[in-house]
């Protein structure tokens, strides 16, 4: 069977910094430290994902083109955790009214990891 699921890979020691300000946006975020030696497994809502800190400092970093889609209940859900997130990071798309979602953001937050937050989705 195979097995597949978004792996995110930070560096600096960086990890537990990430996942508590993720946490501090997204309350229902569990982690757990999978191999004892940096690799983690989070789960958010349906999606369950990794989490690494690589020991090597590499030339790049995450990119905005790939991103977190995360479905909140309430239009203030999408303001709180754009507060949170941008705090240190990026506004890449402003909270708003948009054909696709009743209120909606786009932000990078100060890890280089970008998310899409919203309420309303517009089929």
């Amino acid at each position: 069977m195979i097995k597949a699921r978004p792996h995110i890979m930070l560096q600096g020691g960086v990890t537990d910094d990430a996942v508590a300000l993720w946490q501090t946006a997204f309350p229902d975020l569990t982690a757990s430290d999978t191999d004892g030696m940096g690799l983690r497994t989070l789960t958010l809502g349906d999606l369950t994902f990794t989490l690494f800190d690589s020991p090597p400092i590499h030339k790049f970093g995450p990119t905005p083109s790939w991103s977190m889609m995360v479905d909140v209940d309430t239009a203030e859900a999408v303001d709180d955790a754009a507060a949170k997130l941008g705090d240190g990071g990026s506004i890449l798309m402003p909270a708003d009214s948009y054909e696709f979602a009743q209120r909606f953001v786009w932000v990078q937050d100060r890890f280089g990891i970008s998310w899409q937050i919203r309420f309303g989705a517009i089929q």
